[in-house]
This record gives structure tokens, C-alpha cells and sequence, in this order.
């Protein structure tokens, strides 16, 4: 294998020099492999036999690595898999987006590379994925049902799952309550092509400090039984300081547009952010069942610095924020900007945003539900002024082509765009060169065990 890939593959060649990408696979890698699948410019693979193993390859911590799919550099020790992601974003940068110059900075390792991410969801399912031993054993399987993630590919396959490394204990141990419950109680598994079944999804999430909340979705109305469930989690675990439940019959897993019910506790738990100033208050944000907040809680600090100090915010700047959701970003740059305006589509996460500035006491902090491409009204522009600082930090899908060219209109001086997906921000960069010059560059990985990388950029306008 020549080099690491986009989205965790290798990448080789042909003899007839096609691009091939091989899941699944380590650079360095000697190996005989079995193409899948044939493209018009690749051919995807995977390896059948392992001759020589690469030298960056290591024995992975899960037992259901090979097949989860959730983790897909597991078998890469951390420090290449970091190295890994660095050369995607700047290869990306430089293919997509044409950014040539700059300053290319090292990409920032994450602290932990295990039990880092504070919100984990899993599927319940009537009828297991089983893997190719399984099924080459040819032993009865007991246990049918299932408490787990989805298979890649496959949307009614589920993988049951003993031990996750991802998330803190006691992840597992609730997770492994709820399922030896319900197979205890007869509680019934939802079935997704029949569509019945009681237990269909949950969803953990947790805090630095300890507290965690658990979220259930019953696919048939929860009655008796599930109510009867979610009292012995809870009585069982204290450490979950707020449950919800909700009745979900709808097509989708979606928990967006349920009617949610808090069972027991707080309707939230509080996440702690140190500050922007050296021993100033640390920042405390409310996470509800619904809310956005960054999955690595330690290193989104480290993300949100690196942001502050390439945007260079001091007293006297009035910064706007794109896309800025519960306000974070918007509340961790408020302790030194003279003002922030975080714009936001969704009504739920303005509401959100503009409780965390009250509970911090933060004034100087406005937020406005808006739709980006309309996001610089004048009417906008004549209550908060014009931003000297434009931070933008947009879903995977990247900026609107009408948001990148109303930023080329309005010639803010600096730009930080922090970006989940180097290659739709490669993209943007490419039509933003027109007027700005992509002065730094900043990777930091928030995600590891798998191919997500976060990144800022610095834009400058060009004189």
C-alpha cells in the first residue's frame, strides 16, 4: 500500500496504473487483495491475505474492528494515524483547493486516543448481523437480538456490541444492562423491515465531571414495560442524572422532531469549558437530549484556542459566527472580542445559545436565527456594525456558493473557516482565493481511531 487515503482506505495501483483503494489496509502493507467493486476512475478492495504487514500496523484494541466500521485507522498505531490525517487535509487543500502557499502547521493530536467521546448511539434489533465466522461455524446462535451499531452498508443490520473503547465507563455497563434487561423481561426488539418491536434506539451521553444522560427511543408505545425499564437503569446507575424516553412509530431514527419525555432528573446535563483568559471563569454550557456540542470535549477546547489565536480577536474586534449553533465558538471568543454575532438556521439552537450567555453572564454575545445566504441583511449590519472577524464553521456539505460569494462581497480583513471535512472546505478556499490568501493553516484531531479530522484556515485579504 502506497498511502494512506480519504476516509480511512489505502491507496495502490494497478499495473495498468487505475487507482485502487483497499479498506481495511496500512501504508506499508504487503498484501494480495480482492477487488469488490469497479469504478470508472478506481477499483475498491479489500485484503484477502496479509504477506508482509506495514510497520505502522498494530493489533487493534476492539474485537469488532475488522467489522464495526466505526474506527476505521484501529489497526494503525496513533501517531501515524495523526501523521495520516495531516497529509489528507493538506493534500485536499492542495489538489481541491489550489492552496499552495501559507504557513502548513503540524496537525494538534487528541490527548486521549480512547474513551473520548462524550455521546454514543446505539440500534436495538429483533435479528443480528452475524459475522462470516459465525455463520462458517455452524453453531446454533441462541441469541438473536441485538444492541449495537448499524453494519457499514447496510441499513437493517445490526452489530451487537460487548465492549466499546470509545466512550468512558460506565458506557458499556449501562448499555449491557438495558440489553440483559429486556432479554430477562422478554422485552421485545425492534424489527426494521417488519416494523414492530418495543426497544429501538438509545443514546449516551456524558460529561467530563462524571454526569450522564440517557435517551430512549421506543418504537411501540413504552407502557408498562419500558417505563418499567427506565426506572431500573436509573435506580441501577446514578450517575444518570437525566433520562428521557420518547414514542417513536415514525420511518426514522430521527430524534429531532420527537416529542421527548423526561423521566427522571435534570432536563439536561452541564458540560465545563476552561476560558479564553488565563484564570478567567470557565464557560458551563446546558446539553440537552437535542443539543449540538462537540463529541471530544477536551480537545474542542484545544480546536477553539487554536481558532482564537490564528483569528487574532482582541478588544476592540467585533466578530461574527457562521453556523454558530448552541454558541460555543461564539461564547469562548466573547471573553476577549469586543463584540460577537453568532447566526444560526436552527430557532432550537439560538434558544440555546442565548441561555448559555445568560447562565455565563455574558453580554456581549448577540445571536440570530438567520439562513447563512441571507445572514448579512443591512438591517443586521446597522445593529451589531460590521465584523472585522468573520469565523465560520459549517456542516460537512461546506458553505452555500451564495454564502462564499456575499463573503467576497463584503471584504471582512480575516476569515477563520474550521472545517469537519477538508475537502468541501478545500473547495470553498478555492473560490475564496479570489480575494483572500489562505494565510495558516491548522489541523487538529479530534477523532481519533477513525478518518475525521477537523481544520482551520486562516484567510487574509489580499491587499
Amino acid at each position: 500500500m502506497e498511502r494512506a487515503g480519504g476516509r480511512g482506505v489505502c491507496v495502490a495501483h494497478a499495473p495498468d496504473g487505475k487507482t485502487i483503494l483497499v479498506a481495511g489496509a496500512a501504508p506499508g502493507d504487503i498484501a494480495t487483495i480482492k477487488v469488490l467493486r469497479k469504478k470508472k476512475k478506481h477499483l475498491e478492495a479489500v485484503i484477502e491475505r496479509l504477506e508482509h504487514p506495514s510497520p505502522h500496523r498494530v493489533q487493534p484494541t476492539c474485537a469488532y474492528a475488522e467489522d464495526c466500521g466505526g474506527c476505521s485507522w484501529q489497526h494503525v498505531d496513533y501517531g501515524h494515524q495523526a501523521e495520516f490525517k495531516d497529509v489528507e487535509v493538506r493534500e485536499n487543500l492542495r489538489r481541491i483547493g489550489q492552496v499552495e502557499g501559507g504557513d502548513f502547521r503540524p496537525i494538534v493530536p487528541a490527548p486521549k486516543a480512547y474513551r473520548y467521546r462524550n455521546k454514543l448511539e446505539f440500534s436495538f434489533s429483533a435479528s443480528r448481523w452475524l459475522s462470516w465466522k459465525e455463520i462458517a461455524s455452524g453453531e446454533e446462535i441462541a441469541q438473536k437480538q441485538a444492541l449495537g451499531f448499524h453494519v457499514p452498508g447496510l441499513w437493517d443490520k445490526i452489530m451487537d456490541i460487548e465492549t466499546c473503547h470509545l466512550q468512558p465507563e460506565p458506557s458499556n455497563a449501562i448499555k449491557n444492562f438495558i440489553r440483559d434487561y429486556a432479554f430477562t423481561n422478554g422485552l421485545s426488539f425492534f424489527h426494521p423491515r417488519e416494523k414492530h418491536g418495543l426497544l429501538r434506539t438509545m443514546m449516551l451521553r456524558c460529561t467530563q465531571a462524571g454526569d450522564w444522560m440517557l435517551v430512549i427511543q421506543f418504537y411501540e408505545a413504552p407502557e408498562e414495560a419500558g417505563l418499567g425499564l427506565m426506572q431500573a437503569v436509573c435506580d441501577a446507575f446514578p450517575e444518570i442524572k437525566s433520562a428521557y424516553y420518547a414514542h417513536n412509530p415514525k420511518p426514522n431514527d430521527s430524534i429531532y422532531d420527537l416529542d421527548l419525555q423526561l423521566f427522571k432528573g435534570e432536563p439536561y446535563v452541564v458540560e465545563h469549558m476552561p476560558s479564553a483568559v488565563e484564570g478567567g471563569r470557565a464557560l458551563s454550557f446546558r446539553i440537552g437530549p437535542k443539543s449540538f456540542y462537540q463529541t471530544n470535549p477536551e480537545q474542542a477546547h484545544r480546536l477553539y484556542a487554536e481558532a482564537l489565536k490564528l483569528a487574532n480577536v482582541g478588544p476592540e474586534d467585533t466578530v461574527y459566527d457562521l453556523y454558530t449553533g448552541t454558541g460555543t465558538i461564539a461564547l469562548f471568543m466573547a471573553q476577549v472580542a469586543k463584540k460577537v454575532v453568532g447566526i444560526e438556521s436552527v430557532p432550537e439552537a439560538i434558544a440555546a445559545a442565548k441561555e448559555n450567555a445568560r447562565e455565563n453572564g455574558i453580554t456581549n454575545a448577540h445571536f440570530e436565527v438567520g439562513d447563512m445566504r441571507h445572514a448579512f441583511q443591512a438591517e443586521l449590519w446597522e445593529r451589531y456594525g460590521k465584523p472585522n472577524v468573520l469565523v465560520t464553521d459549517p456542516p460537512r456539505d461546506g458553505m452555500h456558493p451564495k454564502v462564499v460569494e456575499r463573503l467576497l462581497e463584503l471584504e471582512i480583513p480575516r476569515v477563520v473557516y474550521v472545517s469537519c471535512n477538508s475537502a468541501t472546505q478545500a473547495r470553498d478556499l478555492a473560490l475564496l482565493q479570489e480575494k483572500y490568501a489562505v494565510t495558516v493553516v491548522q489541523p487538529v484531531d479530534m477523532f481519533p481511531q477513525t478518518h475525521h479530522v477537523e481544520n482551520i484556515a486562516l484567510l487574509e485579504l489580499k491587499a
